[in-house]
């Protein structure tokens, strides 16, 4: 009986140093996998390419007005959705963009960050009406027909996913706690706007800045991804003053 219940115990040991190997190797592959797989379901854009002219500042010290031209707004779809849709979203998505454009550059202006005026957008958007919707035109050209020193150009392209592999993966990697965050990545769309401004010199239509980057966001809706590339774009422009 003694050597049944020795025998008991050596095999109890055994097992017990087995689960805790084997629960210890379950954590450590779990945190790997977390270490991995967070920082890919948290990135958004990648890094913003920014070039400014060498000797900008020479050129933006004496600028004192600044129109922010009408973005260009590319909506990217299915082939179901109608195509007159699309442009008439495109128009809307394009007057919303200004709007908070201009707002986030007025912020900047009130606190003391730039020493600019910005040409009321409504100004600006009777002129390049009047001119006819003239992207093409040289830069200094347009200038001169708006009445600035500088101009800026702004493209924008807007796409939504889904990401259900993502969500998938985190609720196996995080089971069984993170099953509720997973089913909310897999079904909540991430919205997605790549900007690429450029900010031209109004006498010498030269390129003094650019910043093609963007902003993406879960459940976040265009107007709200375009002011928080604003922001980036205006604290690195050469205007900008901490």
């Amino acid at each position: 009986m003694n050597m049944i219940i020795k025998q008991t115990r050596v095999m109890e040991s055994k097992t017990i140093q087995k689960n805790g190997a084997s629960s210890k190797n379950h954590t450590i592959r779990r945190n790997f996998l977390l270490f991995i797989v967070i920082p890919l379901l948290l990135s958004s854009c990648s890094t913003a390419k920014i070039y400014t002219k060498p000797d900008a500042m020479a050129y933006t010290m004496k600028h004192k007005t600044l129109a922010i031209l009408p973005p260009k707004v590319h909506i990217e779809v299915k082939k179901k959705d109608k195509i007159e849709n699309i442009q008439a979203q495109e128009m809307t998505e394009s007057v919303d963009a200004q709007n908070e454009m201009n707002s986030r550059f007025l912020d900047f202006v009130q606190k003391g960050n730039l020493y600019l005026d910005i040409q009321p957008i409504e100004k600006t958007n009777a002129t390049f009406v009047e001119t006819g919707h003239p992207y093409d035109m040289p830069p200094e050209e347009l200038a001169k027909a708006l009445g600035v020193d500088a101009i800026l150009y702004t493209d924008c392209v807007y796409s939504k996913q889904t990401n259900v592999a993502s969500g998938i993966l985190l609720a196996i990697v995080l089971f069984p706690y993170g099953t509720v965050w997973g089913i909310m990545e897999a079904v909540t769309p991430t919205y997605i706007a790549g900007v690429n401004t450029r900010l031209y010199d109004g006498t010498t239509g030269y390129l003094l800045y650019s910043y093609n980057g963007g902003s993406s966001g879960s459940g976040t809706k265009y107007p709200v991804l375009i002011d928080k590339a604003t922001k980036k774009i205006v604290k690195k422009c050469p205007y900008y003053r901490k």
